[in-house]
Formats: C-alpha cells, sequence, structure tokens
C-alpha cells in the first residue's frame, strides 16, 4: 500500500494546491506511517492569487503545521511564469535528488493552468535526470520508481485512476483546508468532489490520483 513506503515528495505549483488534491492522502500516510518522510515544496510565490505572496505563505504554514510534515519549502519563484523557465526540468531533478522519494506527486502535463501543466511536464525530464549524472545538478542521482500525478481537472479524467479512501482524515483535511482564508472561494467545490469521489467508491470520501508509475 501507498502508506507503508519511507519517503515522499510532494511538489505543487502554488500554495494550496498540495493540500487541497492530495491533502488527505498525506494525512492518511502519516496516520498509518507516523515515522514517514513527507516532504512538500511549493514552486511558485503564489502572487497571482486573491492575496499577496506573503498571506499566501503564512497559510501554507500553517497548513504545513497542521499536517506535521517533514519539510514544506518554497522556491518562490514567480507565480504564472513557470512555462516560461527553461530551468524547471532541473530544479526537480534536484528536489528529487535532495529528497529521494520512493514517491513523487505532482501535477499532470495536461492542465488549464499553464503553471500546473508546466510543473507536470517539467517532471519527466526531472525524473530521467535525477538517476545520471550531469555536471548541473547537486546531490547523488536518485531513481524514483512511483509516480502519481493529481487530478486536479474533473473534467479532463484519466483512463487510469487510484482511488485513496481519505474518510478518516476527512475532517482534518477541512481543517487545514480553513487556513488558506484567501482561497476557500476557488478550494471548497474541490472538498465536495472529495465526497463526490467518495460515493463512487461507497465511502465518506476520496482522492484521485493518476498512477503513472507504480512498482511498491
Amino acid at each position: 500500500m501507498i502508506t507503508t513506503l519511507h519517503s515522499y515528495l510532494f511538489i505543487g505549483a502554488h500554495p494550496d494546491d498540495i493540500e487541497i488534491w492530495a491533502g488527505g492522502l498525506i494525512l492518511r500516510i502519516l496516520r498509518e506511517n507516523p515515522t514517514a518522510q513527507v516532504h512538500c515544496v511549493v514552486l511558485t510565490d503564489g502572487s497571482a492569487g486573491y492575496a499577496t505572496a506573503q498571506e499566501r505563505y503564512e497559510e501554507a504554514m500553517n497548513a504545513a503545521k497542521m499536517m506535521k510534515v517533514s519539510s514544506y519549502e518554497f522556491l518562490n519563484l514567480k507565480d504564472g511564469s513557470l512555462h516560461f523557465n527553461n530551468e524547471l526540468p532541473n530544479i526537480i531533478a534536484n528536489l528529487i535528488r535532495k529528497y529521494k522519494p520512493d514517491l513523487l506527486i505532482t501535477h499532470p502535463r495536461k492542465d488549464r493552468h499553464p503553471d500546473h501543466a508546466a510543473a507536470g511536464t517539467a517532471t519527466d525530464k526531472a525524473l530521467f535526470l535525477a538517476m545520471v549524472v550531469p555536471e548541473f545538478l547537486d546531490y547523488e542521482p536518485h531513481l524514483c520508481k512511483n509516480v502519481l500525478r493529481f487530478m486536479s481537472d474533473p473534467f479532463n479524467s484519466p483512463k487510469s485512476k487510484l482511488y485513496v479512501d481519505i474518510s478518516e482524515v476527512y475532517e482534518q483535511k477541512k481543517s487545514v483546508i480553513s487556513n488558506f482564508k484567501t482561497q476557500l472561494g476557488v478550494l471548497e467545490p474541490y472538498l465536495q468532489l472529495n465526497e463526490l469521489y467518495g460515493r463512487l467508491i461507497n465511502c465518506a470520501a476520496a482522492e484521485i490520483f493518476e498512477p503513472e508509475v507504480l512498482v511498491f
């Protein structure tokens, strides 16, 4: 099962991306495996959203404390600029080499938001770069054998889906999301989707991921 792995890396383009699409998975991992290493990285500063970069940073850090993750890192790249950033594959490769995850969870390649799509596409190159030895990367090489993608667009559902029952941690997830006060108008409908996904598998709430590589 996913929750028996040792090290996890969640990469989101913006503050709240990880929490809304995978917060339940994080809470379930740490509930079932308290010694797991769960690392979260936010690529941008969130400044193109409905609040200032500082407000969004504070919201995310409050959420991180509630989830009790091992680390929560902001790279503070400019919000809205990821699709222009040619260095993004190298940046993500370095994150993979730094945290050495057994499972990487990030954006899909296809998403209406350019930053999300850029992060998802760059991850393909990053996974390869992370396991070889180019001189321009830091840390030791790492082969990440398991990859999941957020299902961030309910109207663009992947053919292959992994449902994760988050019923036992759903109230916790809602509390985590409540930290993002400046974004609640955008985020609350996704909580309703969690309840819909749960009904599809006969539970109270679920998150859906697209499995790309799973060998655990």
